[in-house]
């Protein structure tokens, strides 16, 4: 990608560090609104390279080029609660010459907006980037999405789905390409939706040629935890097993001893046809539809984590090294499908950091915020900071193992060849 020499997966670096700046930005941008002081802005984290002060605030490039920080007077930029030379101030009485301009100082809702504005700008940065995509040409895959397969005791076959059928839409929407129907369907777990089959003509040799073809519309409910079959000769237990006659009429590739693993609707499919075409939207529908997909990226990622929650598969959970291996995939499928993918990729990782920093973990954005509605719900009386201090740095330390756990399952994937990305 960019004819660039060095491994793509390296591209996680740039693609971090700018989407990490970009919620550091927003911190700042909060505590100047407020007219707190702001010490330092860093890009990157230290050891520190060199730094320009401009009016009370020092502007850091710092060795370490993954992300940035905000560090607030009264705050240690590790807990969010005050640092030791606050403490030691206030414990002598000394008079206070920045009264009023500390993080600890201002109101709960000040202090959330500042906490919350960093993952506001991680919802804002895909808002954008997908805003642009739609304004300006690209290339959008289209096609004839067609079923080669329907799964026994599924969905798609208890509605009367059968191989060679075309799926036209979905509750009225068309469908281009399987990745929309994918996406459609994973919006709608557990719902009722209908789709728009073209099916050939039931007379020998007219084939599939719309003239000679039906449209006819099916009701099915997408499973939200599909089950999986053990392929074997006779069928003894109909409940966890599936006849390898059966098995290969919905995959040709099973064999006895596999396993028929279904998905939501129960069918395989793909896009006939495949071809690229050039589309634009308005300027005044490029944001709607924006907004459409991001919302769309967020249904798919919440119903996706709710079948892992109930037993079925990984939603994709991976760590740093995980997150660089798609990356290198994604750029080098870029190669083939365009730069499109790889921004799409830059937003919804934008989305994920947004919404991972506003979960109620400790030393996150989330858990300090948890901490300012606890003082809220108390009247204003907080918590020591001692104490939070202590609840931010054990999460912390619990956070970083939970990582390096990750990273080993990751390092494994690689190692054995495994793909993220088909």
């Amino acid at each position: 990608m960019f004819g660039l020499p060095l491994p793509s997966w390296l591209l996680i670096i740039p693609v971090l560090a700018f989407l990490i700046f970009v919620h550091e930005l927003g911190h700042y941008l909060a505590a100047k609104r407020f007219g707190i002081k702001v010490l330092e802005f860093g890009f990157g984290f230290p050891p520190r390279m060199f730094g320009v002060r401009y009016g009370e605030t020092l502007y850091s490039i710092n060795w370490i080029p993954l992300g940035g920080f905000v560090r607030m007077l009264g705050e240690d930029n590790a807990t969010g609660v005050p640092d030791s030379a606050e403490q030691a101030r206030l414990e002598s009485g000394d008079p206070d010459p920045d009264r009023g301009r500390r993080f600890t100082d201002q109101s709960p809702l000040k202090r959330t907006i500042v906490l919350v504005a960093g993952s506001f700008m991680n919802f804002l940065t895909p808002l954008v980037i997908f805003s642009i995509i739609f304004l300006f040409p690209r290339d959008v895959p289209v096609g004839t999405v067609s079923i080669s397969g329907v799964a026994p005791r599924s969905p798609a076959a208890e509605a009367g789905i059968r191989p060679g059928d075309q799926i036209l839409a979905v509750n009225g929407d068309r469908v281009r390409n399987h990745y929309e129907l994918i996406e459609r369907v994973g919006d709608s777990l557990g719902e009722e939706i209908e789709l728009n089959l073209r099916r050939g003509s039931i007379v020998s040799g007219l084939g599939q040629s719309p003239e000679f073809s039906v449209v006819e519309t099916v009701t099915v409910v997408p499973r939200s935890n599909p089950p999986s079959f053990r392929v074997v000769e006779t069928v003894t237990d109909p409940g966890t097993q599936v006849s390898f006659r059966e098995a290969r009429r919905y995959d040709g590739q099973l064999e006895v001893g596999d396993t028929l693993t279904q998905g939501a609707v129960g069918v395989i499919i793909g896009t006939a046809n495949f071809r690229f075409v050039k589309e634009r939207q308005p300027a005044l529908q490029a944001v709607p539809d924006a907004a459409g997909r991001m919302w769309e990226i967020l249904t798919t990622t919440k119903n996706a984590f709710q079948q892992w929650a109930g037993g079925g598969p990984n939603p994709g959970f991976t760590g740093p090294i995980g997150i660089a291996q798609v990356t290198g995939e994604v750029a080098e499928a870029s190669d083939q499908y365009g730069l499109t993918i790889f921004f799409e990729l830059v937003a919804f990782l934008s989305i994920s950091l947004g919404i991972i920093n506003i979960l109620p973990i400790p030393a996150l954005d989330g858990g300090k915020l948890v901490f300012v509605v606890i003082e809220w719900v108390r009247g204003g009386k907080r918590i020591s900071p001692t104490k939070e201090g202590l609840v931010h740095i054990v999460g912390f330390a619990v956070l970083i193992g939970l990582i390096l756990v990750v990273s080993f399952f990751d390092i494994t994937r690689i190692l054995s060849g495994e793909r993220l990305i088909p």
